[in-house]
């Protein structure tokens, strides 16, 4: 399940507005949320103008989702599947993957099939835990999820990268599973446009 960013929101996508060119912008369209938890982004966008189709392989959280839209009395199209297999029907104007951690195979089957998806001109953000700082407390096995930007360049070749770094991870930014990243811990974002 990917990081729900429910409290903070819309962090990562103010870093991706707020960091472009001043000649693009993300302007409310149809955007597809992979790993989305219990729904705290899928809501926010859809509150903030966005058609939303938010994906997640737990069948309990896009419930918890539903449940959260409901409350906020907006409409988002909640999806139960595995992201490593999932193939979007529609095209969208922006695609996010906040914190879903994949072993390598998975991930490039996932960026592969839902990068297809992406409009003309459209934005992917990816956001993920860094190989360079691990997140403490995680297996040997979990630590082969960890991504390098150039992982995630490479799994991309159709898209055209606008932005890809590593960022410290500042004390309480974000969450796992209800604890506080170690300190540490890097993130992985990388932005990238499906050319016109």
């Amino acid at each position: 399940m990917g990081q729900d960013l429910g409290r903070g929101r819309s962090h990562w996508l103010r870093f991706g507005r707020d960091t472009r060119r001043t000649d693009r912008h993300l302007n409310p369209g149809r955007v597809l949320e992979i790993g989305c938890g219990p729904g705290g982004n899928a809501v926010w966008l859809a509150e903030n103008g966005w058609q939303v189709t938010a994906v997640d392989y737990s069948a309990v959280a896009i419930e918890k989702g539903a449940q959260l839209a409901d409350e906020k009395g907006v409409n988002v199209e909640f999806v139960v599947a595995d992201a490593s297999e999932y193939k979007p029907a529609d095209v969208f104007d922006l695609i996010i993957c906040f914190y879903i951690q994949m072993f390598p195979a998975q991930r490039a089957s996932m960026l592969a099939n839902v990068s297809k998806a992406l409009s003309p001109g459209g934005t992917l953000l990816f956001v993920s835990h860094d190989a360079s700082g691990s997140p403490s407390g995680w297996s040997d096995e979990d630590l082969l999820s960890l991504t390098t930007p150039q992982q995630v360049i490479d799994e991309l070749p159709e898209l055209r990268i606008e932005q890809a770094l590593v960022l410290e991870d500042q004390e309480g930014e974000h969450q796992t599973d209800g604890m506080n990243a170690s300190e540490g811990s890097r993130t992985t974002l990388v932005r990238a446009i499906r050319p016109m």
